[in-house]
Parts: structure tokens; C-alpha cells; sequence
């Protein structure tokens, strides 16, 4: 059975740089307490005495150059690993102020885990927690994609303090982002090309490398927080309608403690959603997700549609609330299509109360949202969505 050779390149956060930077201090402290004793045993008790001493003390000069020399490398490694994953930096439209407040917030860490298997490495870059939500981005070297092809894990399995129980997405970065005026765009701002088989997405970074993007998200707040998390993924080779075909055979393994933070923009609220019954009593906004609480009696409506032999049944089920799709920024710029998977629902069966939580398309900075945005009516024609097709929700 092949074994993965997992390498812990760096796994702290971003104070690292400072804390290694403390210990090369120390190292060089210690040289020049050395250089200072020397100069005081300036009357040897023979020649031969003499000789060993100074042949030791500076071999053990030489240890403690060493180590401060290690020391100052370190701090060079972890400035090239602390840099940003281009399925995060591009595919989440954060901005360098952004990365710089999550950084401060700890929401930011940098597991950097290596696993190799079959010739193909697999690191564990980089990753987002909050109190809903976790982004993780792994990349893969040394797989040779062919043109027109989408790559992908046969298998993937995930485990948080050894449980399962969360809502979870994956797929490698494909270089393409939803703009705020809902249409798809390359990240980087390039025009969108079509290659042979009318494909505008690009796997392959410059580099020769490709990103694949992990989301996990729970209902339950706090979940990811300081949990050890377990991941493996299963073979990888190509993926076509749904349908996984053979490439490399192999098991890329992790295990790491999530670390990120519970900082939010919370705002009570009472307010009406038109003439809907739903009522908008709570808000938690996170640079990546979104946790939004409703009062919402609830409605039995009957949905009509075709059974397997194409005859009409009727279904009964639950009304839902004005759905809530984005925000409106300070400065007027609307974000209407945020949503990126998550859970809604009733609490109970006995509770009124309906929850909406769900990772951002986008990373957001929560600072400077002036309003929600609930979907009131679809805009016609296929145009743009607009101010007058939401209930605009001003928050505090």
C-alpha cells in the first residue's frame, strides 16, 4: 500500500514571521554574549587550553550562525507561502485591503501540507473560516490535463472532529467569477475565449498547476472553529456530464486544525418584507457568509407537476420567505447574486422561525454594507436585476 509522504512546510498563521524573526534575534544575542566573554579571558592558564576553547567557541559560533541564518530563511519561506491562492485572491474578488483584515482577524491561515502520490503533488494551501463557512484550496502539480477537459477527484471525504455532518461543495478553480451585474467573466479581467469545444473555463494556471476549491458549511454556529479537520481525496482523472473517467489512481491525505474567527457585523431587526408575513428579525454578516433569521408563519401551498408516467400529482409543501440574494454597498454598488450553496429552512417543525445561511460568491467587505437585498420579482426580458426587484433592508 502506497503511503503519502506528508511534509509540514509551514502550518501557523501569519504572526510566524514574528516569531521567527524573535528567534534569530535571540541567536544573535547569544554571538555577541560569546564575542564579550572572550575578551574577558584574555590570560589563558596554558597555550594547549587555550586552543580547545577557541576551537569550541567557534564551532559553537558557528551552530548559532547557523541557526540565525535558518532563522532569517524561514522568515523569506513564509513570506512566498503566505501568499494568496489565485482561487481566493481571483475567484473571490478580494481586495488587498480585504486580505490584509482577514489576516488580522485570524480568519486567514496557511496549512501548507504536502502529499505525493503517483508523481502528482497535492498541498493544502490556504484556507477561510468563519462562523458558518470554510473555504480550503488545494493545489495539484504534475497532472498533464488534456485540452477541452474538466479535471476532477473521483472520490473526496471529509471529516470534522471526526463527523460529518455539514453541507460541503468542491470542483477545481475554473478562472471564472459571476460580476455584480450577474454575467460570467474571467477573474483576471481578461476577455472570455472559447477554446475548441466552446469551453471559455481554464483549469491550468501559468505555472502548469491547477486549484481545487473545498466549501464547507453548517447551520450550526461556531462549527468549523479550532476542529480538526480530515480530508482524503481519491484518484484523480477527468470529469464529463457527471460521469468521472480513470486518470491517476492514488489517496491524497490531510489533517490539520481549522483555525479562523467568529468576528461578524451583527444587526437585530424587525422589519416587513412587503405584504409577505415574513419578517426580518436578525442579520450575520462575515466577509464569506451570510446567516439571516426570519419570523415566517407557516403556509401549506399546493405545488402541482408529473409523476414517471407523466400524470399530474399534487405535492403539499411549505411557502418560503422572499429570498434573501445580496447586498447594497455603502457607495450604491449592488452584489445581488451572492449566494454560493447553503442551508434553508424551518428550525422545527414546531418553530416559525426559517434560517437562511450560506457561503458569499465573493468576499465582502461587511464594514461598508448599507442594505440586504430580498428578492421581490424577477427583472423581465432577461435584463439586469434592479434596485425595484428586491426589498431593500438598511442595516445598522
Amino acid at each position: 500500500m502506497n503511503k503519502c509522504d506528508i511534509i509540514e512546510k509551514l502550518r501557523m498563521d501569519v504572526e510566524i514571521p514574528e516569531v521567527v524573526q524573535k528567534s534569530a534575534d535571540e541567536a544573535f544575542d547569544k554571538i555577541r554574549e560569546m564575542k564579550k566573554e572572550e575578551k574577558i579571558k584574555s590570560y589563558p592558564q596554558n597555550q594547549k587550553q587555550t586552543k580547545e576553547k577557541a576551537k569550541f567557541s567557534k564551532k559553537k559560533a558557528a551552530i548559532i550562525i547557523a541557526a540565525a541564518t535558518m532563522a532569517f530563511a524561514s522568515i523569506s519561506a513564509a513570506a512566498a507561502y503566505l501568499h494568496w491562492s489565485d482561487s481566493l485572491s481571483e475567484g473571490m474578488q478580494i481586495t488587498n485591503e480585504l486580505k490584509q483584515k482577514l489576516e488580522e482577524k485570524h480568519a486567514v491561515a496557511f496549512a501548507m501540507q504536502e502529499c505525493k502520490q503517483q508523481g502528482i503533488t497535492v498541498t493544502a494551501v490556504q484556507s477561510i473560516t468563519d462562523n458558518y463557512c470554510v473555504h480550503i484550496i488545494f493545489k495539484v502539480e504534475g497532472y498533464e490535463l488534456e485540452e477541452n477537459q474538466e479535471p476532477g477527484f473521483e472520490n473526496i471525504s471529509v471529516t470534522v472532529d471526526g463527523k460529518y455532518d455539514f453541507n460541503m461543495g468542491a470542483s477545481f478553480y475554473n478562472g471564472l467569477v459571476i460580476g455584480a451585474d450577474g454575467k460570467v467573466a474571467n477573474a483576471d479581467g481578461t476577455p472570455l475565449v472559447e477554446n475548441s469545444n466552446g469551453s471559455i473555463e481554464r483549469y491550468v494556471r501559468e505555472d502548469g498547476s491547477m486549484e481545487y476549491w473545498v466549501t464547507l458549511y453548517s447551520n450550526t454556529k461556531g462549527y468549523f472553529i479550532d476542529k480538526q479537520i480530515h480530508i482524503e481525496l481519491q484518484n484523480l482523472g477527468t470529469l464529463a456530464k457527471a460521469q468521472y473517467f480513470p486518470g491517476i489512481e492514488g489517496t491524497w491525505s490531510f489533517d490539520w486544525n481549522l483555525q479562523g474567527t467568529d468576528s461578524m457585523k451583527e444587526s437585530l431587526l424587525h422589519e416587513p418584507l412587503g405584504d409577505t408575513n415574513a419578517i426580518v428579525t436578525k442579520a450575520e454578516l462575515t466577509p464569506i457568509s451570510m446567516h439571516i433569521e426570519y419570523e415566517f408563519p407557516k403556509q401549506i401551498i399546493i405545488e402541482e407537476g408529473l409523476n414517471e408516467n407523466g400524470e399530474t400529482i399534487y405535492t403539499n409543501m411549505y411557502a418560503e420567505p422572499p429570498m434573501i440574494m445580496g447586498v447594497k454597498m455603502k457607495d450604491g454598488t449592488m452584489y445581488p447574486y451572492l449566494a454560493n450553496g447553503g442551508g434553508y429552512g424551518y428550525e422545527s417543525e414546531d418553530s416559525d422561525l426559517y434560517t437562511a445561511t450560506f457561503a458569499t460568491d465573493r468576499v465582502i467587505d461587511v464594514d461598508n454594507v448599507e442594505s440586504l437585498l430580498f428578492l421581490k420579482s424577477y427583472p423581465e426580458n432577461g435584463n439586469s436585476f434592479t434596485e425595484e426587484n428586491f426589498y431593500v433592508i438598511p442595516i445598522k
